[in-house]
């Protein structure tokens, strides 16, 4: 299942142990491990290569399709679907380098992954969310088809602390 997804602009394809060093670099910058809940501020070595040996097994699962962003040959930021279990839906997660949002990278990158994943993902629907006062964010899903579900608090590791956080979720194609 592991392939790289084009459109005109950006290629997404499967992390490799050579994205290590910038995805430690890339998971430091403030801005982007505030808007995810798993991922820590003090990110190191051991927990990049952790979640890269995690892609490649849960892609081998059916349980995860993470993908580097690339523009014009530049790392541009990850997206990602998981799950705990197949018989789960998909979360989507993605995160763009600060100095690359405003492009509709993010919008791009996600829809090309969810347009992909469509064509055989079950249960077909998909959820995801964002922290409230990452409006941002949640003008992506919306553009996504994603509609606002519920709302409550969740733990960010990047902020070692609950914040509010807006529940969404989408139909598969």
């Amino acid at each position: 299942m592991a392939k790289s997804l084009k459109t005109d602009r950006l290629v997404l394809r499967p992390l490799a142990t050579v994205d290590a060093a910038w995805m430690v670099s890339f998971w430091r910058e403030k801005e982007v491990y505030r808007n995810t809940g798993s991922i820590p501020a003090n990110v190191d070595d051991e927990f990049v290569e952790k979640r890269i040996k995690s892609a490649h097994d849960g892609e081998e699962a059916q349980i995860a399709m993470i993908r580097i962003i690339e523009l014009n040959d530049e790392r541009a930021g990850i997206v990602s679907l998981n799950r705990s279990t197949t018989t789960e839906a998909y979360s989507l997660g993605y995160a763009i380098h600060p100095k690359l949002k405003g492009q509709g990278i993010a919008t791009e990158a996600s829809g090309t992954l969810l347009n992909w994943a469509d064509s055989f993902v079950t249960p077909r629907y998909y959820i995801s969310g964002h922290f409230a006062d990452n409006p941002a964010s949640g003008a992506v899903l919306r553009k996504l088809g994603f509609l606002p579900c519920w709302r409550g608090p969740v733990f960010s590791a990047g902020r070692e602390e609950k914040a509010d956080h807006i529940y969404m979720s989408r139909l598969a194609s």
